[in-house]
């Protein structure tokens, strides 16, 4: 069907999932690898000082990481945690095929009433935080000791892999994330961090975990992962067509040359 200049094709599921199969990191089982892959495959991040970025993030998250977790996955820049090589007996919870933003925080309730007694960590962005974030009270309510890792990019930078990379319907409005334990549950015990570099990062892990950690970490808009970028740009193929409004210049966040 064409649209002005645009061409938009039929989609089948088929096609979804071929393309989230081939933007996933191929290898092993990743619940059952038991260790993490060398810093030097992940990049050189030794600049505790420099502004934090992606690749830094997930290094750092890697090296948090321990047996027994639980992980949950939002949508969004956080879908790079896929690529995490997972200790023993962890359990990964995501429900990327269905993009439906915000289902993680919501989930994340879930697990820590399931099973209490485990360490669960939120990957969350601040688009999709916003949708569902009245369930921290809840959390908060009940004691849960959850660690949530909210990234702070001023929106949805997945969209801006898709189309629309400088778009006002790609920005959100602007909170303070890390204030909203103390907002939700004033004299709460939660310990929030807004980090922005590598080293706020490493200083906000070495946290004791014996309440609820809430960290806020700030990076560009337009810093993604690898597979996140490439993932955007084969949807927007997918869903667009080979004439669709994706290909006009600056229309959508590319991988760096």
């Amino acid at each position: 069907m064409d649209i002005g200049d645009d061409n938009y094709q039929a989609v089948t599921l088929k096609e979804v999932l071929r393309g989230v199969i081939d933007a996933v990191p191929q290898g092993t089982n990743r619940a059952t690898r038991q260790s993490a892959p060398p810093a030097a495959a992940m990049g050189d991040h030794g600049d505790g000082s420099a502004k934090l970025t992606q690749a830094a993030y997930w290094q750092a998250i890697q090296g948090y990481l321990r047996a027994g977790d639980v992980l949950i996955a939002e949508d969004g820049t956080s879908y790079a945690a896929f690529g995490l090589h997972l200790p023993r007996n962890c359990t990964f919870v995501s429900q990327a095929i269905w993009g439906s933003i915000g289902y993680t925080v919501g989930a994340l309730l879930g697990t820590l009433t399931a099973a209490p007694e485990r360490r669960h960590l939120l990957f969350v962005g601040d688009g999709s935080f916003q949708l569902t974030a009245q369930e921290l009270s809840t959390m908060l309510r009940h004691n849960y000791k959850p660690v949530i890792f909210l990234i702070n990019n001023g929106g949805y930078t997945i969209e801006r892999c898709w189309l629309g990379k400088t778009a006002h319907y790609n920005d959100i409005a602007t909170w303070a994330y890390a204030d909203l334990p103390k907002v939700f549950r004033p004299g709460t015990t939660a310990r929030s961090f807004v980090v922005k570099t590598a080293a706020d990062l490493q200083n906000a892990l070495s946290a004791p975990n014996d309440s609820l950690i809430f960290i806020e970490s700030i990076m560009d808009p337009n810093d993604a992962p690898a597979g996140v970028i490439s993932g955007g740009n084969s949807g927007a193929d997918l869903d667009y067509g080979p004439r669709g409004p994706q290909h006009r210049d600056n229309m959508l966040l590319r991988p760096a040359p």
